[in-house]
């Protein structure tokens, strides 16, 4: 398995360092969505890769695109990582009925 890695132009590796998301609390109700949209500094980083994940899939899903799907009443939180960097960013998501 090959990796590749962008050069920034003075040929080094710029490596992020903060991740921020657009929101840290969000309320949803059970079946509906929301996109969380997360921003890397340095804007010219290297790898913006990110990666999505919920502390509790039975609450709230998450997909690679940071989109969340409210699944059940309850309080969990939505965490997006950088694949290059570990830095990480986290949104409290609180999901209640109809």
């Amino acid at each position: 398995m090959q990796r590749q890695a962008k050069i920034g132009s003075s040929g080094e590796v710029i490596s992020p360092e903060s991740v921020a998301l657009n929101k840290t609390t969000l309320s949803l109700v059970v079946g509906s969505t929301e996109t969380l949209v997360a921003t890397i500094l340095p804007a010219n980083a290297t790898n913006k890769n990110v990666t999505w994940s919920s502390s509790d899939s039975t609450i709230a899903t998450v997909d690679t695109k940071g989109k969340v799907v409210a699944v059940k009443a309850g309080t969990t939180e939505i965490t997006v990582n950088t694949v290059d960097g570990n830095k990480s960013a986290k949104c409290t998501l609180t999901v209640n009925e109809l």
